[in-house]
């Protein structure tokens, strides 16, 4: 799903319509945030960049959201 080498960070962002946590499943209503998955180096495609909810953020932190990406 995700080409190996790409490293990436989440970025905190108000959402403009609905979206899906990739961790929880928890529907994320326009207008509230949400952290984005973006590429540091390399551009990453909106359509594998996954999306977060605040409560699993700041449940589970960046390191470890993106850490079980890479395995």
């Amino acid at each position: 799903m995700m080409e190996r080498g790409i490293e990436t960070c989440l970025v905190k962002k108000v959402g403009r319509y609905t979206e899906v946590c990739t961790n929880c499943n928890k529907e994320i209503p326009a207008g509230e945030f949400y952290y984005l998955e973006e590429g540091l180096k390399k551009h990453l495609h909106s359509l594998i960049a996954r999306r977060v909810c605040s409560t699993c953020y700041t449940k589970y932190g960046e390191r470890i959201l993106i850490k079980e990406r890479e395995k």
